[in-house]
């Protein structure tokens, strides 16, 4: 395809596929990532009716942020189409993991069938059903992380129908039986499609196939699933989960998905599903078919051959022969009318005394019952810390009661303690929810600390054991790694420092460097730290870190002596040739090794000297005539 750019951003790279919409590989061009670009194209007929489609699919996904639900990055409309962006997962399906890895791990099929459920059950606790699971809608990346695509059917569960012009939405080898009746489906149609997939999972085979779409419903509609271990040996636990799933009537599957994750966590438990009674199976009408002629016996041949079966020719015979039938039927009712008599003659019924069934096994009161000819009625479940699982809390009838043999009895036996589904701490103040932690009784608990830029101090940033997970506290350790806020930042001397490579060194800490006073100092060169306030430790960044500078030593008062001498023109020279003179001075700012002045003098000469002298400083001057020192003198600035 040719590339083309869509709402300025996404670069079409590659077609993905699609139904009422195309899906594209896109290129992000301006956070350089691949996503999927989804275009619903606009029906210049029924503008309308496509925007009510496309911001239906928009509020469904935006209602959804799970780490097993493809994530919806960017929503955009044009006269042309409506565009929904999502994250790109990298990586396959899981009906090509299924045609790859069969048969699969049961332990890896429980593992991906609970990610698969937890998207699913952050959708339903949002309203929204799926009506489309399906292997090809599930997306594994290649860490192996699932990943929930195309709520693009999906509706709200306040919306009662799920037909769209007398069409049947969702994929017909996984669709339940209300949706192919084009009834209205709940929460547990997704939990029909997902017993299917569970199903090929399993075997790797779908339940029901046919040539054509048509019949592929009817199966689902009419026909019992096929028996699972005919495909593969399968736990009972699990045979039982897919039989659950796949009820016919959605009031006999799992009410919700959080009961199918604990049903699959604890599959290895699980007792005998028996099928719902009452289900209507499809009449067969069989048609009497006429046994056919030989073939060389023609119809003429018949009729000249009269009857198959030729009269009796004795008529004594005949009548002797009907007499033995009338005679062996009224002995039959005459036996008949005296078993009815016995049956409804009024007699004694027997009774039993209930027995305390109470902490029984399931098993155990089960055959109690068989014992005293009572029939085994209706078994609850419930939660119960006090009876262990599979045990008998109650019965219906209590014990002592007195019933006639062959009554029923019905039973309430424990599912063992109710297991408590981890909550999501994670950005919870720890001070605000301890308490609440501490009263789940956990078998240990770990309060780690980290530094964080991020996140405030005191809030939890990670827990070991995930939300949503149902466990026993009490058989549990959890971790909790709590944030203690942004990392100090140890500090050492900057005294002596230049204040520019002081600051730089500071402010790129984080910490905020003020200037609170600038000194002369003897010991400290102009420019450079006499103190810090604090002077080390470990600080916040943001804290402030204030500085003394020096403006080095203090200038002292300067006195300027001007000292006239007069230099002498060496008298020896007769042919006044010119001498040499040259002048040094010690004070405040000259050395006396350093030449002040030099020039020629041809005869006396008067000069004047310049000192600058510091209160308490003694200076000093020295003039030479051609090499020979003639005047040196001290000069003290008292």
């Amino acid at each position: 395809m040719s590339e083309k750019i869509i709402a300025e951003r996404y670069l079409l790279k590659k077609y993905l596929g699609g139904g009422m919409s195309s899906v594209y590989l896109a290129q992000d061009i301006i956070l350089y990532r691949e996503v999927v670009v989804k275009l619903i194209k606009a029906d210049p007929y029924n503008k309308e009716k496509t925007m009510e489609r496309f911001q239906r699919e928009v509020q469904n996904v935006t209602k959804l942020s799970h780490p097993n639900i493809v994530t919806v990055l960017d929503v955009d409309d044009s006269d042309e189409y409506n565009i929904l962006v999502t994250e790109y997962v990298d990586g396959s399906n899981l009906k090509q993991y299924i045609n790859e890895n069969n048969p699969i791990d049961f332990e890896k099929i429980i593992e991906l069938s609970i990610s698969v459920l937890s998207g699913i059950e952050h959708a339903h606790n949002r309203g929204i059903v799926h009506r489309d699971i399906k292997p090809q809608n599930i997306l594994i990346d290649k860490k192996g992380n699932i990943k929930i695509t195309d709520f693009g059917i999906a509706k709200a569960m306040s919306e009662t129908r799920l037909t769209e012009t007398n069409q049947v939405m969702g994929s017909v080898q996984y669709i339940s039986p209300e949706q192919a009746k084009g009834k209205s489906a709940d929460e547990r149609a997704d939990i029909y499609s997902f017993g299917i997939m569970l199903f090929e999972l399993i075997t790797g085979k779908l339940p029901f196939q046919s040539e054509t779409q048509v019949s592929v419903a009817l199966q689902h509609i009419q026909d019992d699933m096929p028996n699972i271990n005919d495909y593969r040996e399968t736990p009972l636990g699990l045979e039982n989960i897919v039989l659950k799933c796949t009820e016919k009537e959605p009031e006999n599957r799992y009410s919700n998905v959080r009961e199918v994750i604990n049903a699959l966590l604890n599959y290895r438990n699980e007792t005998i599903h028996y099928l719902q009674k009452g289900r209507k199976k499809p009449e067969r009408i069989i048609t009497p078919t006429p046994l056919p002629l030989k073939e060389d016996t023609s119809k003429e041949e018949v009729k000249k051959k009269g009857p198959l079966v030729a009269p009796v020719k004795d008529e004594a015979k005949k009548k002797k022969r009907h007499i033995w039938p009338w005679i062996l039927f009224m002995l039959l009712v005459v036996v008949s009318i005296a078993t009815v008599i016995y049956l409804l003659w009024p007699k004694d019924p027997k009774t039993v005394e209930l027995v305390d069934l109470s902490e029984m096994s399931q098993k155990d009161a089960e055959q109690k019952l068989t014992e005293l000819n009572l029939v085994l009625g209706d078994v609850s479940e419930e939660y119960n810390d006090d009876f262990d699982e599979g045990n008998v809390i109650a019965s219906a009838p209590k014990k002592g009661a007195v019933l006639e043999e062959g009554a029923s009895v019905d039973l309430v036996v424990s599912k063992g303690p109710e297991p408590y589904s981890m909550a999501d701490f994670v950005g919870s103040n720890i001070d605000e929810i301890q308490a609440d932690i501490d009263a789940l009784n956990f078998d240990k608990l770990n309060i780690e600390t980290k530094y964080s830029n991020e996140v405030p101090k005191g809030v939890i940033m990670d827990q070991s054991i995930r939300s949503g997970v149902s466990i026993f506290p009490e058989n549990e350790v959890l971790t909790l790694t709590v944030s203690d806020g942004v990392e100090p930042v140890e500090i050492s001397s900057y005294v002596g420092w230049q204040l520019s490579d002081a600051r730089s060194e500071l402010e790129s800490f984080g910490f905020e460097v003020n200037i609170i006073n600038e000194i002369y100092s003897d010991d400290v060169a102009n420019g450079a730290i006499v103190s810090q306030d604090p002077s080390y430790g470990s600080f916040l960044p943001g804290s402030p870190i204030n500085l003394i500078v020096s403006k080095g030593s203090e200038p002292k008062e300067i006195t300027q002596y001007q000292l006239n001498v007069e230099i002498p023109y060496s008298s020896s020279k007769k042919d006044k040739k010119p001498s040499k003179v040259k002048i040094y001075i010690e004070d405040k700012d000259h050395d006396y090794d350093d030449v002040l002045e030099e020039f020629e003098i041809t005869e006396d000469r008067k000069h004047t000297i310049t000192l600058a002298l510091e209160k308490n400083e003694t200076g000093k001057y020295k003039v030479e005539v051609d090499g020979k020192k003639i005047i040196e003198k001290e000069v003290e600035n008292d």
